[in-house]
């Protein structure tokens, strides 16, 4: 049995970007993220092609996830399909790590992927708040 009240006890908040690409995407084209139905396809023009993203509704109401087929997105005209755009979802996931840094120092934030980040708020409570206020700012 290992004893973990011996160990450090840290707050860390896992941040979870909610279908990045989709989301970024869906924001570039003037669309609701929640609400559209966007799928982003490595190749738009190949029915072979593997979905990199799909929005939240997209995966809902369709069954259409990350690493489908572009052939089994429905034909429907409310469904949109476009190309990534990895530099501008790169430069969108580093203006958000700029948020975090604004509650917290660089070594708090550690970077796990694109869309997701581990942020250490031990040292931010006293300045902002709990963990969970923290999380909602």
């Amino acid at each position: 049995m290992v004893d973990y009240s011996a160990l450090p006890q840290n707050q860390i908040l896992c941040v979870d970007m909610k279908s990045f690409y989709a989301s970024c995407s869906a924001v570039m084209y003037g669309l609701d993220p929640l609400d559209c139905y966007l799928a982003v396809a490595g190749n738009k023009e190949r029915q072979g092609s593997v979905v990199l993203a799909a929005s939240p509704r997209l995966k809902k109401e369709f069954g259409i996830k990350t690493g489908a087929r572009l052939f089994e997105i429905p034909n429907d005209p409310r469904i949109q399909i476009v190309e990534p755009s990895m530099a501008t979802y790169l430069r969108i996931s580093t203006e958000i790590s700029r948020v975090f840094n604004r509650y917290v120092p660089k070594e708090a934030i550690h970077t796990y992927s694109v869309d997701e980040s581990f942020i250490k708020v031990d040292g931010a409570v006293h300045l902002w708040g709990s963990a969970t206020i923290i999380a909602k700012k």
